[in-house]
């Protein structure tokens, strides 16, 4: 029996041996290759360091993936290819060393500058009829994020899988315009029967403890946008714009006359109107 055993680990451990061999022998063979040489020789000057989020006091800005080249993949590929060909090269993200997904206890405020993004946020509550901004948002190929109450929420199913047929994201208010620990849970559970999507964002207006709290908890960042727009939403937007920010709409018959005015203007600066994941997103916009 103990014989058995002692032929059993040698096996093992040549199986092993003859593994680790093998792939450090394709690795020298790999080295060698001129393809390789010059892959390697570009490395270095298409590697871009990631850039952390940036902490300051109670609020955040998310951060910036990197990239590098893989050097294996980008071998392989040109390999097939049968020569060096820099537009085969194959990159990969390097992550932040300090992510926005390590503190909830942070407001954020924008998106990344160097994105071309901004979010478009609205505020969904009582009796509101988004209708015609989705309308118009949909007409301009705009994706927004809809912050809604929860009491709205069960009333107005319809417009919400309009929403998300349409590829807008729905995130949770509040409900009945209370932060109540409960009814917050019942209607992320409710949103997330509909959406199939963990509920990502709470959303407030100023520096707010209690919601902060709340959604710290439950491990969803808490929004306080960038530019909070009441009154004149073309002129607010067109004077306050800027990459990276987060604009907050109340559902008003204002904001459904001016929004398709806003979304020409933006269209026009170059700026792409996207969801809040999608700005936040600390992984790179290049595709």
């Amino acid at each position: 029996m103990k014989k058995k055993i002692i032929e059993v680990l040698f096996v093992s451990l040549l199986v092993v041996f003859s593994f680790f061999y093998t792939n450090e022998a394709v690795k020298l063979v790999q080295s060698t290759d001129p393809i390789m040489k010059e892959i390697k020789k570009v490395s270095a000057e298409k590697k871009e360091a990631a850039i952390s989020a940036t902490i300051n006091e109670n609020s955040m800005v998310p951060g910036y993936n990197g990239k590098q080249v893989n050097e294996e993949q980008s071998f392989k590929k040109m390999k097939q290819y049968g020569g060096y060909n820099e537009s085969l090269l194959v990159f990969e993200e390097i992550a932040p060393t300090v992510s926005m997904d390590e503190y909830y206890d942070k407001y954020i405020a924008s998106g990344n500058t160097l994105k071309e993004k901004i979010a478009l946020v609205f505020e969904v509550k009582n009796q509101d009829d988004v209708s015609k901004i989705l309308s118009t948002l949909n007409q301009n190929n705009a994706r927004a994020t809809f912050f809604v109450d929860g009491k709205w929420l069960e009333e107005h199913t319809n417009q919400v899988l309009e929403m998300l047929q349409n590829d807008h994201e729905v995130e949770v208010l509040s409900y009945n315009n209370q932060y109540d620990a409960i009814l917050f849970q019942n209607t992320l559970d409710v949103l997330s029967s509909i959406s199939n999507v963990r509920p990502l964002y709470c959303l407030a207006k100023y520096d707010n403890k209690e919601v902060m709290d709340l959604c710290a908890s439950k491990k969803m960042h808490t929004i306080i946008p960038t530019l909070q727009v009441t009154t004149h939403p073309y002129i607010a937007v067109k004077n306050k714009i800027e990459k990276g920010a987060i604009v907050s709409f109340e559902v008003s018959k204002e904001t459904e006359e001016e929004m398709g005015v806003i979304t020409n203007y933006l269209k026009s600066k170059g700026y792409v109107m996207d969801r809040l994941d999608a700005l936040l997103d600390e992984a790179r916009d290049e595709k």
